[in-house]
C-alpha cells in the first residue's frame, strides 16, 4: 500500500510539472505572438505590408488563439487587396481577410473591430443583410465608437427602403457620439426635428376628399421607385421633386403613410442647398 500510494503521489507531482510547464510554454508564446504584431505594425506604419503579413503570418502560427493576431492579419490582407501596387489576386487577399477575421470572432466572440471590418468586406460584395448584422454587433461590442452606426445608417437608407426610419435612428446615435460626418449630422437633426414635430399636439389634417384606389397605391410605388433610381444616379434635384409630388398627390395612399416619416426626413435632407453630395 505504501508503495502504491509513492507511485501515485510522483503521477501527481509529474501532472503539476507538466501543467507547470504547459502554463510556461503558452506564456511564451503569447508574448512572442505580441512582440511579432508590434513588427508587423511597424512594418504596416511604413506601408510595407507583405512584411507586416508575414509577422502576423508567424504570430498566428506560435499562438493559435491569439485573436488580435487573426484580426491584423486580416487587416493586411485588406491593405493588399486596396494596394494596386501589389503583386497577386486581390481576391484571395479578400477572402482571406474574410476568413481571418472570421477566425478572430470564433477566438473572441464580442470582438467588435472584426465585426466591423468584415461587415466592409461583405458590403463590397453586396452581401447587405449579414453586413448589416455585423455592424449591430460591432455598435454592441464598441458602444463608444460611432463608425458603426454611421455605416448602418448608409446601408439601412440605400439598400433596404423600408428601414428609412431605423437609418435615421442610426443616425442620430452616430451624431450623439460625436460623429463629424456632415450629410449624417444634417439628417439627424432633421429627425429630432420631425419626432418632435409627431409629438406635439397637431390639428388633425382633413380627410382626404377621395379614399385611395388601387392604381394611386400603384403610382406611389412607381414614384417612389423612380426617385430611387434617380438618388442611385445622384440626380438629387430630380428625387426631390418626384418626392414633392409622392407626399403632396398620393399622401393618401397606404403606400405612402407607412414610409411617410422616412421619405419626409429624406425629402429635407435633399432640399437643403448646402447638404454635400
Amino acid at each position: 500500500m505504501i508503495r502504491i500510494l509513492g507511485i501515485s503521489g510522483l503521477l501527481l507531482a509529474a501532472a503539476a510539472f507538466v501543467g507547470c510547464a504547459t502554463e510556461d510554454r503558452t506564456a511564451a508564446n503569447l508574448a512572442e505572438a505580441q512582440a511579432l504584431l508590434e513588427d508587423s505594425r511597424e512594418a504596416a506604419r511604413k506601408r510595407d505590408f507583405v512584411r507586416a503579413l508575414s509577422f502576423c503570418t508567424m504570430a498566428v502560427k506560435i499562438h493559435p488563439d491569439y485573436a488580435e493576431a487573426w484580426y491584423e492579419r486580416g487587416r493586411m490582407h485588406t491593405q493588399l487587396r486596396l494596394d494596386p501596387s501589389a503583386e497577386g489576386d486581390v481576391r484571395i487577399h479578400e477572402q482571406q481577410a474574410l476568413d481571418d477575421f472570421s477566425m478572430a470572432l470564433k477566438k473572441n466572440p464580442m470582438y467588435g473591430d472584426a465585426f466591423f471590418n468584415r461587415a466592409m468586406l461583405l458590403c463590397s460584395r453586396a452581401q447587405y443583410k449579414p453586413a448589416a448584422e455585423d455592424l449591430l454587433n460591432a455598435g454592441r461590442f464598441k458602444p463608444r465608437d460611432p463608425d458603426a452606426h454611421l455605416y448602418l445608417g448608409r446601408l439601412y437608407e440605400t439598400k433596404f427602403e423600408e428601414r428609412v426610419p431605423l437609418a435615421m435612428d442610426h443616425y442620430e446615435k452616430y451624431a450623439d457620439l460625436g460623429g463629424t460626418d456632415s450629410e449624417a449630422r444634417e439628417k439627424a437633426r432633421l429627425w429630432k426635428d420631425l419626432k418632435k414635430q409627431s409629438a406635439s399636439p397637431q390639428v388633425p389634417p382633413p380627410a382626404p376628399t377621395k379614399p385611395a384606389t388601387a392604381e394611386d397605391e400603384k403610382k406611389a410605388a412607381e414614384l417612389h421607385g423612380k426617385a430611387l433610381e434617380l438618388l442611385e444616379k445622384n440626380n438629387r434635384a430630380e428625387a426631390a421633386k418626384i418626392l414633392e409630388d409622392l407626399l403632396g398627390t398620393y399622401g393618401n395612399t397606404k403606400y405612402v403613410q407607412e414610409k411617410s416619416q422616412g421619405l419626409k426626413v429624406l425629402l429635407g435632407t435633399l432640399k437643403k442647398k448646402d447638404t454635400p453630395k
